[in-house]
């Protein structure tokens, strides 16, 4: 694996993902511990389905048992237009959350059918500081091409390619993230060489280590750091990848942690 501080951009945090058990935070905190992982950002699961409030509410009271270590994202249903929009309020405006995580392939929305209220989403976010990341590569909901596509249309918000485009839309990752400034990529699933190529194309100021730990369990973090340490990337591109870049988007400073 890697010997540098390591900031993990995309974990979930849930107790169940319907009738199967996922992990609770002691066996969280247990793999990030094994891997040197010394920050995360975690999501829910189970409030893509429905009852985001008290997916948040979950989120939130975890995170408060590892102050500094476990970075929540919130997360809404845009389809429910105005409620969406009032719970986002809420979470961002308590000044717990750091950032928002939609999954549209598990939420059911298109973007473009939604997009008065993705609007207003995108816009809360930017008025607070605050990063989006969107799961993508999965059609028809969460393509690559279509995360972009909010992107350009919201240009004060960061946005976040929570897999780099998976495995079939990498290059695309790499051209949209490259051309967009606010766009920015997650390395949570490419390989070695696909992140090699996407540190290349968009530069390491632009790329965030991710791993999906927590729906799957401490193994799929080591092999996600072998990829990277696997990746022939510089010192001083590693160090931003693996830390510096979540902390400056998220707005933290290494002495929290």
């Amino acid at each position: 694996m890697v010997n540098e501080p390591i900031f993990d951009f995309h974990c979930h945090l849930e107790s169940q993902w319907f009738d199967h058990a996922l992990m609770d935070r002691a066996t969280f905190l247990e793999g990030l511990d094994r891997c040197g992982v010394r920050r995360a950002c975690i999501f829910t699961v189970m409030g893509f389905y429905g009852e985001s409030v008290a997916a948040n509410d979950r989120l939130a009271a975890t995170a408060a048992e590892a102050p500094g270590r476990l970075i929540p994202f919130a997360t809404v249903d845009p389809k429910q237009g105005e409620a969406a929009v009032k719970e986002l309020s809420r979470c961002l405006e308590r000044g717990v959350f750091r950032g928002v995580k939609f999954h549209p392939w598990m939420q059911s929305f298109a973007s473009t059918m939604v997009w008065p209220t993705m609007n207003r989403l995108l816009g809360l976010a930017a008025d607070h500081g605050v990063p989006v990341l969107f799961h993508d590569g999965t059609p028809p909901y969460s393509t690559t091409f279509q995360i972009a596509a909010l992107a350009r249309r919201s240009p004060r918000t960061t946005v976040v390619l929570g897999h780099g485009g998976l495995a079939d839309y990498t290059e695309a990752a790499a051209q949209l993230a490259a051309e967009i400034a606010n766009l920015h990529v997650c390395t949570c699933c490419p390989k070695a060489g696909d992140i090699q190529y996407l540190v290349q194309r968009v530069g390491p100021e632009k790329v965030l280590f991710g791993s999906d730990f927590g729906v799957a369990g401490w193994r799929v973090l080591a092999e996600r750091l072998d990829d990277l340490a696997h990746a022939g990337l510089s010192e001083a591109a590693r160090g931003m990848v693996l830390w510096q870049n979540a902390e400056r988007l998220l707005r933290l400073e290494t002495s929290d942690a």
